[in-house]
């Protein structure tokens, strides 16, 4: 296993020159409409965006933040400020990636912070330095690395958390149903949400151990988030010419999704 071409793990010997441009506005996610988010920072992400899920190519459920309607559409995004309190860890990351430290040998798996070569925001003239002088981390690096290490460690738990709402069933087809000024319905799906309903049918056990797990008040965290989809979609009138006066959300229940399956067979 290795990582690809452009990823270096960072070492002072190859990296002492390098330096990370500033990148305020994070300018590189103005055409991202999903960011992958983590336990750590739910509750600062659902305070600002609707937070579903989706069904990775792995075949497994990962909580995103949503940014826009549509691929490529972020309304959050602004060159002078987002138009919310906070940007989600995956944004504020890169250069930086947690990947594998290719000073191993190909058979020792040991994950660390490793930077994108390939980034724009690099150069060996301007920006932060990543070393000082004498080859130490800056107070920068130092920074990063605390970062990375949080979004690995919350990620674990996300993938508890995830893994436990699959197991319970609680996880089921989402879609928005949208109205248009002067045009049909039209409907956006291929997201996940948690069904309420079985939520509240769960069992005094089921519900104990998710108390223990601290995994209650996720859900409702999540839960309330979809409260924040009149946002969007007011930030969403503001820039685009397709103006939405209504819209619904609704969990697809498994009869109903059979149905449908059926129907486009």
């Amino acid at each position: 296993m290795k990582n690809a071409p452009n990823i270096e793990t960072i070492d002072k010997d190859r990296h002492a020159k390098l330096r990370v441009m500033p990148n305020p506005d994070f300018v590189h996610a103005k055409d991202t409409n999903l960011i992958a988010i983590t336990l750590g920072e739910l509750s600062a992400c659902t305070n600002n965006y609707p937070v579903v899920f989706i069904l990775t190519p792995n075949n497994t459920f990962h909580p995103v933040a949503l940014m826009g309607l549509r691929p490529g559409e972020n309304v959050y995004y602004g060159a002078e400020a987002w138009a919310s309190t906070y940007v989600p860890r995956m944004i504020q990351c890169p250069p930086f990636v947690i990947a594998l430290d290719d000073r191993k040998s190909e058979d020792e798996v040991v994950l660390t912070a490793c930077i994108d070569r390939s980034s724009a925001f690099l150069s060996e003239t301007e920006g932060v330095a990543l070393f000082t002088p004498a080859g130490e981390q800056t107070d920068y690096l130092n920074l990063v690395s605390r970062m990375l290490g949080e979004v690995f460690e919350s990620q674990k738990v996300t993938t508890q958390f995830t893994a436990k709402m699959e197991e319970l069933g609680l996880l089921a087809p989402f879609e928005l149903l949208l109205q248009p000024m002067n045009a049909e319905p039209r409907k956006v799906s291929g997201m996940f949400s948690l069904n309420e309903r079985k939520l509240r049918e769960l069992t005094n056990e089921q519900v104990l151990e998710l108390h223990k797990l601290d995994f209650l008040p996720v859900c409702y965290l999540i839960l309330s988030s979809l409260f924040q989809f009149p946002r969007l979609i007011h930030l969403r009138n503001k820039q685009l010419e397709e103006q939405i006066v209504d819209y619904r959300t609704e969990i697809v229940e498994p009869a109903k999704a059979q149905e449908a399956a059926n129907a486009a067979g």
